[in-house]
């Protein structure tokens, strides 16, 4: 049980580490191809559609977290038994 722990936690960091640098990346294009007010435009509160997809994008890997953290409790929880 431990293995797959140790698995999904590092799923999930390595998920969240290239899904921020794929997101920045992004950002980065924008800045290039249409300047700060581009930039503005995607980040901006009102861009619901963007706010969707990164928050689609960073999911799995949050999500990986928050179940090896689960699967640690219920873990910890058997041991002390």
């Amino acid at each position: 049980m431990k293995i797959w722990i140790k698995i999904l936690q590092g799923f999930g960091y390595v998920w969240l580490i290239l899904a921020g640098i794929l997101i920045f990346m992004g950002i980065i294009g924008v800045w290039i191809k249409s300047g700060f007010s581009g930039v503005q435009a995607i980040l901006s509160p009102f861009n619901i559609i963007n706010w969707l997809v990164m928050v689609i994008t960073l999911a799995p890997g949050i999500g990986a977290l928050m179940w090896a953290e689960k699967l640690q409790i219920k873990t910890n929880k058997i041991s002390n038994i």
